[in-house]
């Protein structure tokens, strides 16, 4: 039994399409019910990138001291495995209590946070062809976790779970009503996590903001409209393969090219779809990369195309969704594009001075070198985490995200202030 008072350690474990991050949290003292770890200290923070490639690498912070170093991971489980042998005896000592893991596809019927029962991991493992890229992943980090901390509860929470509140007219698709009421077939969105604690950390720091715009810009990449607190629109859809263009998605494109593609290239099904979610996006048009930073480097025209592309399609949904909320009272960028790309953020914000959205150059580039200077994951302040770079009509930010915050925030009101689904 966990106690509202005394010392409470929760890990937050976030597993990507290739990388995993991690947190641990120490609450001191009781819980504030509605912000239950706004005095809550991060004692320790990691991230390990370029997971199943040759570039691996790896950045741990312990309080004060830090670790870092390349290493190539095979998997996430050999990843986590790291991890937890990398700190292993830190992590015994500190008892956690609470492990709440992100989950990117929570389906139709996970719409808040759950406990891990073994009913709700089978339901969870149905849902892996909806995110192949992640939800696997996700269950990974779930399994070993439970292995190494089995005292510990074990909570996930859902990417998609921000989004249940869009509307009938913007979630369904276009196509016979009976697929949408027979399988399900609707837009769920994702980063929900991450336009969660956007929402909330805007809230918190008094900005009086009813119709907002988030752009979460990383590898993977999508927009939200959100009014009066909830998601109305969002740009990713039943996969996260829908919406913008990303490192490696193509994002939107007519339904027609990939049975053109199919017939044409002599594929199946899975390698089609393997085109789609890894050899396009900026990767496909640049031919040289998928990493945002690295194509800035390049000079020649692919990589030059891929740029413009990127951009033009963050500003095209931009625009739709100003025109769909009827005028918007701020503009967000997060994500690690979003929040440390001053050139991004520039070209997007160059078409849209007619809604009153301009961005101060200056404070533009201080956001970007400010985020650059704490690109640690886990090294930048809550309260610190928002600067504003508009000097328009429209307020423009670049926020940091702290997915981890919101997930051991959430993990705490479900285990202290609402019944569990399940136990």
């Amino acid at each position: 039994m966990i106690k509202k008072t005394g010392q409470i350690h929760i890990l937050s474990i976030n597993c990507g399409s290739s990388s995993v991050k991690f947190s641990i949290f120490e609450i001191s003292g009781s819980l504030d019910k509605k912000n239950p770890l706004l005095n809550a200290g991060r004692i320790f923070s990691g991230i390990i990138e370029e997971i199943g490639t040759k570039f691996g690498e790896f950045h741990f912070k312990i309080k004060d001291k830090e670790d870092f170093g390349k290493l190539n991971f095979k998997d996430h489980s050999e990843a986590i495995n790291f991890m937890i042998h990398k700190l292993g005896f830190n992590i015994a000592n500190l008892n956690i209590s609470i492990v709440v893991h992100r989950f990117v596809h929570g389906g139709d019927g996970f719409r808040k946070p759950v406990m891990a029962s073994r009913e709700n991991i089978v339901k969870l493992s149905r849902l892996n062809e909806l995110a192949p890229l992640h939800n696997p992943s996700n269950l990974k980090g779930l399994e070993i976790a439970s292995r190494y901390l089995p005292h510990a509860k074990q909570v996930c929470v859902f990417d998609t779970a921000f989004h249940h509140t869009v509307p009938l007219y913007a979630r369904i698709y276009p196509i016979p009503l009976d697929y949408y009421n027979r399988y399900k077939v609707k837009r769920y969105g994702f980063h929900g996590i991450s336009y969660s604690y956007i929402n909330n950390l805007l809230s918190l720091n008094k900005k009086d903001i009813k119709k907002l715009i988030i752009c979460h810009l990383g590898n993977g990449a999508s927009i939200c409209a959100v009014k009066n607190g909830v998601s109305v629109d969002t740009s990713m859809g039943y996969t996260p393969l829908e919406g913008l263009m990303m490192g490696t998605r193509c994002g939107d494109i007519d339904p027609s090219i990939p049975f053109i593609l199919k017939e044409k290239l002599n594929v199946s099904c899975e390698e089609l779809y393997d085109i789609l979610n890894k050899k396009s996006g900026l990767l496909g048009i640049s031919q040289k990369t998928y990493d945002f930073k690295e194509l800035l480097t390049y000079s020649d025209e692919n990589s030059k195309l891929a740029f413009k592309m990127y951009a033009y399609r963050i500003t095209k949904f931009i625009g739709g969704y100003c025109a769909a909320l009827n005028g918007i009272d701020a503009l967000v960028f997060t994500g690690g594009i979003g929040e440390n790309s001053s050139l991004l953020r520039k070209k997007v914000c160059k078409n849209l001075a007619y809604l009153g959205i301009k961005i101060d150059d200056l404070k533009n580039k201080e956001a970007s070198e400010y985020f650059n200077k704490f690109d640690c994951h886990g090294k930048i302040k809550i309260r610190k985490s928002i600067k504003s770079i508009g000097i328009g009509k429209i307020p423009v930010f670049a926020v940091h995200t702290d997915e981890d915050f919101q997930m051991a925030s959430e993990a705490v009101k479900l285990l202290f202030y609402k019944k569990p689904a399940a136990t």
